[in-house]
C-alpha cells in the first residue's frame, strides 16, 4: 500500500496524451526580470491543462512569492545562479517545485507577518508567503546535498466547497 507505481504498467502511454505536456521544467536566473518569463511560461501550461480562475490566480501568485524570496534571500554570493522550476500535472493536483543551489533557505520561513504592525513596516515578502501557504494545499521544504527543494501542491478539484 501506498506506492504509487502500479508494477507492470506499460511505460509507453498513448501517443496522443503527449500533446499535453504533464511536466514542464525550466531554468530560469536569480533576477525579478526573470519571473516575467517563468509567469509566462506557467500561464501556457496552465492553458494547456484548463487551470483557470481563482486556482491560476493563486499559483501564479504563489510562484511570484516563492521566487521573489529565493532570488532575494537565497543566495549569499552576488552573481547569476540558476533556479529549476518544475509544473506537473499529476493526477488532480497541480505540482511546482523549485530548486536551487544556494546557501540552506527555506523560503516559507521569511518572517509570518505581524498583523499589528502598519504596513510599510512590515518585513518585505513576509505577507505574501502567509498567503501562500493559505492558498497551496502542501508547501514543503526540504535540503537535499547543497540544494533547496521547495515543493508547493494543490489539489484541482475542492473534495468538498469550502465555506
Amino acid at each position: 500500500h501506498g506506492s504509487h507505481f502500479s508494477i507492470g504498467r506499460p511505460s509507453v502511454s498513448h501517443p496522443l496524451l503527449h500533446m499535453k505536456n504533464a511536466v514542464v521544467k525550466l531554468t530560469v536566473k536569480n533576477r525579478i526580470e526573470d519571473l516575467l518569463r517563468v509567469n509566462s511560461i506557467f500561464e501556457s501550461f496552465a492553458t494547456q491543462h484548463d487551470i483557470g480562475g481563482k486556482l491560476r490566480y493563486h499559483l501564479l501568485v504563489s510562484i511570484e512569492e516563492i521566487l521573489t524570496n529565493i532570488i532575494k534571500y537565497g543566495f549569499d554570493e552576488q552573481g547569476v545562479h540558476p533556479i529549476h522550476i518544475t509544473f506537473r500535472n499529476d493526477s488532480g493536483a497541480i505540482e511546482m517545485e523549485f530548486e536551487d543551489r544556494g546557501r540552506e533557505f527555506n523560503p516559507l520561513e521569511v518572517g509570518e507577518p505581524d498583523l499589528d504592525t502598519p504596513i510599510e513596516d512590515r518585513q518585505l515578502g513576509g505577507l505574501g508567503i502567509h498567503l501562500v501557504k493559505n492558498m497551496v494545499d502542501v508547501a514543503q521544504y526540504r535540503r537535499v546535498g547543497d540544494r533547496n527543494i521547495l515543493l508547493l501542491r494543490k489539489t484541482r478539484q475542492a473534495a468538498a466547497p469550502s465555506a
